[in-house]
């Protein structure tokens, strides 16, 4: 049996990004939310190899998109399905939220409430 990767814990750190930004390895294991943000972000994923065995949790707290965008030829897998250099689009409404694990060659998402998109 594969066991589950780790989740982000519901009292972890948060921290909150209203404008685009590149997402740093000490923000792993914590909630980054969009509180404050005034159209949609893109939050920019570090090197799968830096973040191997690392989680993530991105929750919309503002009715914005948030983009998330691997390194270059990289993936974020959702659904089974993770083409290098596809963006994950959680969809502007409260409370989506996505789980996303690193397992050092790509990333998962493993857990997720409301609608997410893919696309270049």
């Amino acid at each position: 049996m594969i066991p589950e990767p780790p989740l982000v814990p519901a009292d972890a750190a948060v921290t909150a990004k209203d404008a685009s930004a590149t997402l740093a390895l000490a923000n792993f294991g914590t909630i980054i939310t969009n509180t404050g943000a005034g159209a949609s972000i893109d939050l920019t994923l570090p090197s799968a190899a830096d973040a191997a065995g690392m989680s993530i949790k991105i929750q919309l707290t503002v009715a914005q998109d948030v983009v998330v965008i691997p390194a270059s030829g990289e993936s974020i897998y959702l659904g089974g399905s993770g083409v290098a250099d596809e963006k994950l689009t959680i969809a502007g409404a409260i409370s989506n939220y996505a789980d996303i694990y690193c397992d050092g060659e790509r990333f998962h998402v493993v857990d997720y409430s409301g609608v997410l998109t893919k696309a270049a």
